[in-house]
């Protein structure tokens, strides 16, 4: 039988998107308003978008993923301050993504929030073994219980979703024809007359506007973005953000194993195992040190917090998962023994397998509402307690009941150690 591993070549692609404007001291930051003025109109932006989106779909087959746009779905709907569809309550909205035939992992967004995800990349998130190849025999499905590989898809997306949230292209307009200038000529009228005047020009507005390059600073903050939109929906890990750089880096090893990159590789975004390390860094920031990796493994004040691999997902991929929505229970405030509960993922409203016997360990805040899923454990709380799985003869059963049992233990350690920071019962957060 032909061997269904796959040796993906990254190709020097361009990001067509931009991001944050603002230069950035750390990352990430916190969500940034973009209510500023444009030389280009939503109307005008939205024109282009639709010319580029037309010359783009001209050479590539597209074509609708169900299971992408309920990822979409779950991106918008919890951050509806950020993003949002066609609604009529709007100027500027996201288009339902594309799905792109093509290999090479990638995803790109166009102007006026038009997304396409390239095959490539789906299936290169979704491939079982984190190895860096991409095999076509073992890939996973997505949504449901999928929730360790479409936390790393979601990221992509949620990172693509970040130039369109940031005004990238708009931002990108600015500074191609400058401010300044195009006011002076044209005053307030001058959404409307860039286009009469760049065709005077002599310029084409849809090239001049998609490929135009986008900066370190836009691509660092559509990363920023991108984590912030996930940390907000309880089934995704900014985890994901970690197995998606993670398999790049191994992916880079495997096209270059010389370590020679070529000049301007992967420009205009920062190194690969830059940006990885820029999730670590928040991982660790916004549990306040609390969650650490080190050498694979995953510690949470100090703990040891065992976790295996199971037939899903890889240990360190499942670590990731797990370090990702710890960090951000405890940003959120809401890493407490007492918000701690134990779901079958049968009956989970947004993450749940009507099949399945597993159930998820979940953070979630009784007066809020607030809720992250902190990992999914190979037992079924319906047919005996958490604590039965103690002396279970099933290894997998035990080995989950040991994790669980261990981050539990943690936050209880944690809360009595600190009684003078109790929740904040109309916030949800600490004081």
């Amino acid at each position: 039988m032909k061997n269904m591993k796959q040796t993906l070549v990254i190709a020097g692609v361009v990001a067509l998107a931009p991001t944050l404007a603002a230069p950035q001291a750390g990352f990430p930051v916190p969500f940034v308003s973009t209510a500023e003025a444009h030389i280009l109109s939503s109307d005008a932006e939205r024109d282009i978008g639709m010319e580029a989106v037309q010359e783009f779909e001209s050479k590539y087959e597209t074509y609708v993923d169900e299971a992408l746009l309920t990822i979409q779905n779950r991106l918008v709907v919890c951050n509806p301050d950020k993003l949002n569809m066609e609604d009529g309550a709007h100027t500027r909205w996201l288009y339902p993504i594309k799905a792109v035939k093509d290999n090479v992992p990638n995803a790109v967004m166009f102007p006026a929030g038009h997304a396409y995800y390239n095959d490539g990349m789906v299936k290169f998130l979704n491939t079982r073994m984190n190895d860096g190849f991409l095999d076509h025999g073992d890939l996973r499905p997505m949504n449901g219980a999928n929730i360790y590989n479409t936390s790393a898809v979601a990221f992509v997306m949620g990172h693509e979703f970040g130039h369109w949230a940031g005004e990238d292209f708009l931002e990108s307009y600015d500074k191609q024809f400058g401010v300044s200038t195009l006011l002076g000529i044209f005053g307030g009228g001058a959404t409307s007359a860039i286009g009469v005047a760049a065709q005077n020009l002599g310029v084409n507005l849809v090239d001049t506007l998609v490929d135009r390059q986008m900066s370190f600073n836009q691509e660092k903050g559509a990363d920023v973005w991108g984590v912030q939109f996930i940390e907000n929906v309880p089934e995704y890990s900014i985890g994901g953000a970690l197995m998606k750089f993670d398999r790049y880096m191994k992916l880079e090893q495997i096209d270059h194993p010389d370590g020679k990159l070529p000049v301007d590789f992967r420009n205009p975004h920062s190194k690969t195992p830059k940006r990885f390390e820029r999730v670590m860094d928040y991982v660790k920031k916004s549990s306040e040190g609390r969650v650490e990796i080190k050498e694979g493994e995953l510690y949470l004040d100090g703990t040891h917090i065992p976790v295996v691999r199971t037939g899903e997902v890889e240990q360190l991929e499942r670590v990731y998962y797990i370090a990702g929505q710890l960090a951000t229970a405890i940003k959120k405030g809401i890493f407490h023994r007492v918000n701690i509960s134990y779901i079958p993922v049968a009956s989970h409203p947004s993450a749940g397998d009507p099949a399945s016997k597993d159930s998820y360990i979940v953070v979630r805040d009784r007066n809020t509402g607030a809720e992250k899923i902190l990992d999914k454990l190979r037992f079924d709380t319906r047919s005996a307690a958490m604590e039965d799985y103690a002396a279970s003869e099933d290894a997998d059963a035990h080995a989950d009941y040991e994790e669980a049992k261990a981050i539990a233990d943690a936050a209880a350690a944690y809360d009595e150690k600190h009684p003078k920071r109790p929740l904040n019962v109309k916030g949800g957060t600490e004081k």
